[in-house]
């Protein structure tokens, strides 16, 4: 009888606002799987598409007592995927230019110093990597020695794209005040 009821599109939307339970796990239940396929077709990884679609239904539920629908909920709900993925994207964009920036500056300030201060700074930034957390150490390295891309660095250690991001902007962050304050 459930199902039979959410069919209507206000019934459900009503509940959906309401904050009923059923009506969400019906909308998740009938647009999960194919959500997931269509964000890991666009990314072409499969666990940054359940990544992507989970933080879909976390947000679509956020949003439920605002929730305005004009088509349908399917429509709404694979705007709002892409929507995410886009931004993913971009922030993805935005970390790689910021640490290309702070190579490039690494590198004009190593070759402006003489040797021995270069080597100095070579041995510091060595010495605080050791000192990174074990996880935090393992994802930077694979990043920047091992030069892999956020999303295969999260499949090879079976952790979120999301995860692998804070760990390197922790890393990061952690170096550059260590050669600012050298």
């Amino acid at each position: 009888m459930e199902k039979n009821k959410y069919c209507n599109k206000e019934i459900l939307l009503g509940d959906l606002k309401n904050g009923v339970m059923p009506a969400f796990t019906h909308v998740f239940n009938c647009y999960f799987n194919e959500l997931n396929s269509y964000i890991a077709v666009i990314c072409g990884n499969q666990i940054l598409a359940q990544e992507i679609v989970q933080q879909t239904f976390v947000k679509f539920w956020d949003k439920r007592k605002k929730l305005v629908v004009k088509d349908n909920i399917k429509r709404y709900l694979f705007k709002m995927a892409y929507n995410l993925y886009k931004d993913l994207q971009k922030q993805n964009t935005k970390e790689l230019t910021v640490i290309k920036e702070l190579q490039y500056a690494s590198m004009m300030n190593l070759v402006e110093k003489d040797p021995e201060e270069t080597e100095r700074k070579l041995k510091l930034l060595n010495e605080e990597i050791e000192k990174l957390p074990k996880k935090c150490k393992t994802v930077f390295l694979l990043a920047k020695k091992g030069g892999l891309e956020y999303k295969e660095i999260a499949f090879q250690l079976n952790i979120s794209v999301k995860t692998v991001e804070v760990h390197i902007s922790k890393a990061m962050l952690r170096l550059k005040n260590t050669l600012n304050q050298h």
